[in-house]
């Protein structure tokens, strides 16, 4: 057997437990048919391909001779398949960090916010007027599932209920957009439904969505004290008190204010508004989610004309300006990048979290890169480790190495017995390094360490980029701080089993080149 491919087993194999060198010369090199008749009678495999089964004897049979040194070449590739592994893990971790913050934001990634300068003197002149056919003409680009303006008018009013008018809410944030937008803004409808449009019959109230808390809004003008109620919340979500109006389903009439409350000639106009539907609170969608209204655009623009009317109030060139901004929705987030880069063709800014999401997730592969490489030094020392273990094994075996040539071993043979032994190496060490990263990775995700937040580490810009240009609120949805995914595993692995290799080809290459006259002579 292979196995017995050392110096004794040679010994034994062929002369006895008395040979030497010099008897091996002075016997068989006088009669060269008597050293083929004793290697013909052992029948001596060496002049035929060594069977795995051998090599792989012998690989682990060299191995466990110098069990210190082979435990020590181990240790240092399992502690740079562990470094290489942990870095890559941390990197992974915070990369489904910045995923799950991502996800919290919803159809956040899928808006685009157009804005139209000319109303704050920034524009420079040259812009496209934000129109009805602007508009439209955004509707009509490739991967645009709606686009929508968003308009707040000015109006100073107050929406009344109860008898008397008890009840009174300032109309702080009125929004109209388009009614068929609604639907698709990613709102959450609590009860109801969306108008279907404008009213056009002016006799009948206009139809509106409001806030969650819409109803809170109200004040109790006959109370100087505890005139207004909170939606505070107990501890089972509930709300600890009911407002004083039942929003959707009491009377409400939205009138003007005066002018001049003095003056006797100043007029006002009113007009029934009906809720008809309830939206959830969403900060991430405005203050109107909470006790805002939404109408359609065209009633908010009957409201406005109502106003300047009867306050005899010239109508400004804000017509002839456009709309404030307008709200386009795509349908994917692959979208959000050649749509907005169209409407900015068009003349207008824009603004969409791309301009976030790209610069976040490129931050994180490069944070990935660099402590993978830090990972891949640790590697790196490990295979001049095995290079270093596999070149002392030569100058130790080269006796050996002679023999084996002498006795007719290919000269292949001897460079994968090498190369085995060092791919072994790196075998092992890479397993032993992936069970080890579990462990680290389990200890990091228990207590929760990580290079972001209050630590200041590498990955704090992501959470701190990202929470600062979300208005704060967001997580990483408890994401895992380190992630060791499958692949990552079986990559390892094959990664420093490769390294053993590579590192195994130097010392293979010069068994193979030795002397075997050199060789026999070496003690």
């Amino acid at each position: 057997m292979i196995s017995r491919l050392s110096h004794r087993g040679i010994r034994q194999s062929l002369y006895g437990p008395g040979w030497s060198a010099a008897s091996f010369w002075s016997s068989s090199w006088r009669s060269s048919s008597s050293f083929c008749a004793r290697v013909r009678r052992k029948k001596c495999f060496w002049r035929k391909t060594m069977k795995i089964s051998d090599m792989i004897s012998m690989c682990f049979g060299n191995l466990f001779r110098r069990k210190m040194r082979t435990i020590l070449t181990v240790i240092g590739v399992v502690v740079g398949t562990c470094a290489i592994v942990v870095m890559i893990s941390l990197g992974l971790g915070m990369n489904q960090q910045l995923e799950n913050t991502l996800a919290q934001m919803g159809s956040r990634l899928t808006t685009i916010d157009v804005m139209n300068y000319r109303y704050s003197g920034m524009s420079d002149g040259d812009n496209a007027v934000m129109d009805d056919a602007a508009v439209e003409k955004i509707q009509n680009l490739p991967g645009v599932e709606v686009a929508t303006p968003i308009y707040s008018p000015n109006l100073q009013a107050r929406i009344y209920a109860g008898k008397d008018d008890r009840y009174q809410m300032q109309l702080y944030d009125v929004t109209g957009m388009y009614a068929e937008a609604m639907p698709k803004m990613g709102y959450t409808l609590l009860e109801g439904e969306y108008p279907a449009g404008p009213q056009t019959d002016k006799k009948k109230p206009i139809y509106v969505v409001v806030g969650e808390y819409a109803g809170f809004s109200f004040e109790d003008t006959k109370k100087k004290f505890d005139n207004y109620r909170w939606p505070e919340m107990d501890e089972n979500g509930e709300l600890k008190q009911e407002p004083f109006v039942d929003i959707m389903n009491d009377e409400l009439i939205l009138r003007s204010d005066k002018q001049d409350e003095d003056d006797p000639d100043s007029k006002q106009f009113s007009r029934e508004i009906k809720p008809i539907g309830r939206v959830k609170e969403d900060y991430d969608k405005g203050w109107v989610t909470s006790q805002g209204i939404i109408m359609d655009i065209e009633d908010v623009k009957w409201l406005e004309k109502e106003y300047n009317r009867v306050n005899k109030i010239t109508t400004s060139s804000r017509d002839k300006k456009g709309y404030t901004n307008v709200t386009v929705k795509v349908e994917t987030m692959e979208d959000v990048e050649p749509v907005q880069a169209a409407i900015e063709a068009m003349g207008f800014d824009t603004n969409s979290m791309e301009d976030v999401r790209k610069p976040m997730q490129e931050q994180a592969r490069q944070q990935q890169i660099f402590l993978g490489g830090l990972g891949g030094i640790s590697l790196l020392v490990a295979a001049i480790g095995i290079t270093n273990t596999m070149i002392m094994s030569i100058y130790e075996r080269t006796r050996e190495i002679g023999v084996m040539k002498v006795l007719g071993c290919k000269v292949k043979n001897i460079r994968s017995v090498f190369l085995m032994e060092a791919g072994v190496i790196g075998f092992f060490g890479g397993c032993i390094g992936v069970a080890v990263s579990y462990g680290i990775s389990y200890l990091m995700n228990v207590f929760n360490f990580s290079f972001s937040g209050s630590s200041g580490g590498m990955g704090g810009g992501i959470s701190y980029g990202m929470g600062y240009m979300m208005g704060g609120g967001m997580d990483a949805g408890g994401a895992s701080v380190s992630v060791i995914p499958p692949w990552l595993v079986v990559a390892a692995i094959a990664f420093a089993t490769l390294i053993g290799l590579i590192s195994g080809v130097l010392p293979a290459n010069r068994a193979m080149k030795i002397s075997a006259l050199e060789a026999i002579k070496h003690e």
